[in-house]
């Protein structure tokens, strides 16, 4: 009678089975998706993209009194801007974070003991350009200490003809002036008064004051381009709020910022971007390159501060010394699943299910070339030693003790011909699963003397064609940062194991084999 090709054979009769398979699936679609949809994880890991790294250092010499404080300004993320794998040193201060307003700092302090102190910080940072950041908050007016009533009721008669003008003009009418094109232009005592604003203040609080006069949100701004450079301090520049987002103007020349998203804000306002009390900055500097990263490390960073339970659970939080040692085991069931698969589906003989598994671990460090020769060699050697020890007619476990002693000395006999010949492959043979290759040659021969040479060298071949595949699904980079960074998905490994747990149907090497009783009928 012909099997049934529904699972299990019994199209009529509920298995839990599948129900339990449902279940898995479910959780493991659930905590995916939650991870990525709420908690931000990439959907690609290994996808690449490109980020900037950002580094800044610093020799700071201390003043006269012990204790000293050092704020260096970092940028802050905002939708467009996604910031991750801070680092932040000091050779003998403590260092903490903090935020002020629109500022955050790092802030360092701590017993100078008279020396010169070294700071350093470095951060990747992922633009995100599709993305619109939270639009900000028009500033409060900066400190207006150095500004003279004089000076201020000059910039409010320079500024009166824009105040009828909406917000984005009266910016453009300010940006204008700056490069000395007034609209309309000014008396000549007026404009006199304001060149000599300008030498006395430079371009930066003038152009401020202008603005504040007409009665725009503004605040200067100091930070660095998305370019790869090194500065020995940030650029200046100004923002200035059109009442839906910050334009940017260059106070040197009065032009206006076409791509505001090249720039990088570290400090707004008075604030500056490094600040030392008491005590000089020696030598500063800023540098700012490209890179290429994986989506992945850019999560990593945000992953270490989160209080979310599944990122606390992270596989992530593991020692870094042992994260890729659980990179490989979490693809053991994939790789087992897709064994189950060639065996019970399409129908490869092999020596059981975990030999491939392991020869395909083990292949990992003698390579698969090396890993495949040394397999064919130890198995053949074995089935002739084991010929011969069929003739002293030993009992099961010395027989199986005999050919284990066997296999190692081939192992170390390797190892000493790679040591001769520098050939690292050969020194690995250690891990290979002498134990379970063991018992192959014991299968082996058992095979060929019951079914014959060509079903055991079918077998042979089979079980090491399924250690190949499993071989490069465990090595797959992908896969492996995919189930790294969603465990839960072996819940859907599994499923899929219930599943075929319950299938009884054809293999397609039988459908092939018997492929002429088909015909006949």
């Amino acid at each position: 009678m012909r099997p049934s090709l529904l699972p299990g054979g019994h199209p009529m009769k509920k298995s839990p089975a599948l129900a339990v398979a449902l279940f898995l699936f479910v959780l493991s679609a659930a905590l995916v998706g939650y991870r990525i949809f709420f908690l931000g994880y990439p959907v690609f890991p290994t996808v690449t993209e490109t980020s900037w790294r950002l580094s800044a250092q610093a020799e700071v010499e201390p003043g006269q009194v012990d204790e000293i404080q050092i704020l260096l300004a970092l940028p802050v993320e905002n939708a467009g801007r996604v910031i991750s794998e801070e680092r932040i040193f000091s050779s003998s201060l403590t260092a903490g974070l903090s935020r002020e307003g629109p500022n955050r700092f790092c802030q360092w302090k701590g017993d100078s003991e008279s020396k010169n102190v070294d700071i350093s910080y470095e951060a990747t940072i992922l633009l995100r350009p599709g993305k619109t950041p939270e639009k900000g908050i028009p500033p409060v007016p900066e400190d207006s200490g150095w500004i003279d009533r004089e000076d201020l009721q000059l910039a409010e008669r320079l500024a009166r003809p824009w105040r009828a003008l909406k917000p984005a003009d009266r910016i453009g009418a300010a940006a204008a002036a700056a490069r000395g094109e007034w609209k309309p232009e000014p008396g000549a005592e007026d404009l006199a008064a304001w060149i000599a604003l300008q030498r006395k203040r430079g371009s930066t609080r003038p152009l401020l004051l202008l603005l504040r006069a007409s009665q725009v949100p503004a605040r200067s701004v100091e930070g660095l381009r998305f370019a790869d450079e090194v500065r020995s301090r940030p650029m200046r520049w100004i923002e200035a709020w059109n009442g839906k987002d910050w334009e940017i103007l260059w106070p040197n020349t009065g032009e206006i910022e076409p791509d505001p998203a090249s720039l990088l804000p570290l400090a707004f306002g008075s604030v500056r971007a490094l600040a030392v009390s008491p005590g000089r900055v020696v030598d500063a500097r800023w540098s700012v390159s490209q890179q290429v990263v994986g989506a992945w490390s850019l999560l990593l960073g945000r992953l270490r501060n989160s209080g979310s339970f599944l990122d606390r659970w992270s596989l992530f939080s593991l020692p870094a010394e042992f994260q890729p040692t659980f990179r490989i085991l979490l693809l053991v069931p994939m790789g087992t699943l897709i064994i189950s698969v060639l065996r019970n589906i399409i129908g490869f003989p092999t020596f059981g299910i975990f030999m491939p598994v392991l020869m395909a671990l083990a292949f990992r460090n003698t390579g698969l070339f090396y890993g495949l020769g040394i397999f064919a060699g130890v198995v053949f050697i074995g089935y002739a030693v084991r010929n011969r020890v069929d003739r002293l007619r030993l009992l099961l476990v010395p027989r199986m003790a005999v050919m284990l002693t066997l296999v190692i000395a081939c192992f170390t006999v390797l190892a000493l011909v790679g040591q001769q010949f520098d050939l690292r492959q050969f020194m690995a043979v250690g891990l290979l699963p002498f134990v379970i290759l063991t018992m192959v040659i014991e299968r082996f021969y058992i095979l060929v003397e019951e079914s014959g040479v060509r079903q055991g060298l079918e077998t042979a071949v089979g079980s090491a064609a399924v250690s190949v595949i499993a071989y490069a699904i465990i090595s797959w980079e992908a896969l492996q940062m995919t189930f790294f960074l969603y465990p839960e998905l072996l819940a859907a490994v599994a499923a899929f194991q219930v599943l075929l747990g319950r299938y009884t149907g054809y293999r397609l090497s039988e459908l092939f084999r018997f492929r002429s009783l088909g015909g006949a009928a």
